[in-house]
Formats: structure tokens, sequence, C-alpha cells
């Protein structure tokens, strides 16, 4: 799993790093707004962002995260307990509000349930397993790491797995707002040619579906 960690109080940043490293998170972390800003991208399962930071404060990151990816799961974490400041994070796209101080054990455990609508292995009959938290899919012996848009794609269609899904509604989970015509195509090309089995089907040109029995 990959996460996305801002926060300025550098006792605490270490401390969230080294309690997520140890059950295998993989943190990018920043201490200032505007070092953080210049380097968000799409390629995080989750984003965890303090509000008071130096130079660019958390709500902008969050705006500016939701901007890029608008499906981005994102944790705000703050010691301002005003309800008005806990509204305006959930207005502009927070997941979850966490008040410092904080356990981290629970952290841990709201984004294990975020991060798990769909669960962490999933079984494809026939084909394989897929771990959706670490993007790995086994199939024998063989493992594949998928890249984040593909696992983006891998996401929707599970989500509807008893469902065609249409180009436009893939378009838009996996690159959010920024138009891709064609994109959706070449994406499951190359997610078919990764994966040794056949397990998505195309519907002419309306879209894509799971092609095989999935165990949730």
């Amino acid at each position: 799993m990959k996460i996305f960690l801002v926060e300025d109080d550098i006792d605490l940043n270490r401390a969230i790093v080294s309690t997520f490293s140890n059950i295998n998170y993989d943190v990018t972390t920043f201490s200032d707004g505007k070092d953080a800003f210049e380097n968000i991208n799409n390629d995080y399962d989750l984003y965890i962002v303090d509000i008071n930071l130096p130079n660019i404060n958390g709500m902008e990151l969050v705006k500016q995260i939701k901007h890029i990816n608008k499906n981005a799961n994102i944790f705000i974490m703050s010691a301002d307990i005003n309800i008005e400041t806990i509204v305006k994070a959930y207005d502009i796209g927070c997941t979850d509000y966490i008040k410092k101080p904080f356990d981290l054990r629970e952290v841990i455990a709201k984004i294990e349930h975020t991060l798990s609508i769909i669960p962490k292995n999933i079984k494809f009959v026939g084909c394989g397993e897929y771990n959706r938290v670490e993007r790995r899919f086994i199939v024998g012996d063989q493992e594949i790491k998928l890249t984040n848009k593909e696992a983006l794609l891998l996401d929707i269609l599970l989500k509807n797995k008893d469902r065609v899904v249409s180009n436009t509604k893939i378009e838009s989970y996996v690159w959010s707002d920024s138009f891709k015509s064609g994109h959706v195509r070449q994406l499951v090309s190359k997610l078919r040619s990764k994966i040794p089995c056949d397990f998505i089907d195309n519907h002419t040109s309306n879209g894509y579906k799971i092609s095989v029995e999935v165990q949730l």
C-alpha cells in the first residue's frame, strides 16, 4: 500500500513512518506544504494530510489531490476540533477526519476499513488471486505487479463485477477529470497482456466486465 503523508511535526511524522513501515506500508513523506503540493500525483492508495503546514495548508492540498484524482482517499489529521473546520474538510473531499492526539492503531483500523470495501485478497476462479492492497496478481507461481492505473481499472471492474462498466465511467475513475478517449482500450489491452488468462470481456463499444467468477 502506497501512502502520501504530510505532517510537519517531525517526531509524529517519524512515528507514523516507523509504524507503517513495520506493516509494509510504503510511505512517501513531507513536512512542508509547498513541497507536498509540488509532488502530488495519482500513484497513491491513500493521502494523509495535516491542516496547519508551512507555506501551503492542508485544505489546499486536499483540493489539489481531488483535482488530480476525484476518487482519492484522503485522511485529514488535525488538533483543530472546530466543527466548522471539520465540515469544511468533508465538503472539499476528505474521506475521514482524525483528531489529534490519536492512537496509531485507530488510524490503521480506519485505513484497513476504508481500503477494504473490496476485500484485500480476491480469487479469480480458474485464473489466479489478486492482492489489491499490494497490487499483486498471482497466477500459479508467477507474481505480476500492477501499475496504479491497472489497479484502478481492476478496482472499478470489481466494484461492478456483475455489470458492464462503460468506457466513460472507466475514464472518469482512472483518469479523473482528464479526457482520455481511446486510452481505456489501451489500458485493458496492457492488463490482458500481463495476466496470462482471459478474465475481462469487452462488450462491443459499451465497456468492459469481469468475465470469470470472482470470490470476494
